[in-house]
């Protein structure tokens, strides 16, 4: 698990324990303090981005870390689409769109396996690379059936 996944797993273990407690202020309490050091670290990162520019932001998303960070503020410089396609390379599986509701539909090659690990590689890369998507919708091509099918004409007794 991420250094990131981590964290946003703690903040949630500990904002349950305080709904536990059925403190309903406290809790209150625990949501805006964590909204208010996210948006403060936030508009640090935003002043940071500023700074460096998008092509040296762009490098520094090679590490998972940093890339996850830029996410959560909205000030990742490369577009979805473009780390969708950068994921999908070499899976053969192609970018369909991605709706408004915020699904990544997905094209798969033919072949692929409907229910396999090609599959499951594939959306977890791409879950990976945009995790600001809501879910990945896989397509795949439908089988062609054989060509011809020789069968015994029904009624013939084979000799």
């Amino acid at each position: 698990m991420s250094a990131a996944a981590e964290a946003g797993r703690r903040i949630e273990e500990l904002l349950d324990r305080l709904r536990e407690t059925g403190d309903h202020r406290a809790v209150q309490a625990g949501e805006e303090l964590t909204r208010t050091v996210v948006g403060l670290y936030g508009d640090g990162l935003a002043r940071i981005a500023a700074a460096l520019g998008a092509e040296r932001m762009t490098g520094l998303c090679a590490d998972p870390l940093v890339s996850s960070l830029l996410l959560v503020h909205g000030l990742h410089p490369v577009p979805v689409q473009e780390r969708i396609r950068r994921a999908l390379e070499g899976t053969g599986a192609q970018l369909s769109g991605i709706g408004e509701d915020g699904v990544v539909r997905l094209r798969l090659p033919a072949g692929t396996p409907g229910c396999g690990t090609a599959p499951r590689a594939i959306e977890s890369a791409v879950r990976a690379a945009a995790p600001e998507a809501t879910a990945v919708s896989l397509e795949t091509p439908p089988r062609r059936p054989p060509l011809l099918q020789i069968t015994p004409r029904p009624g013939l007794a084979s000799r």
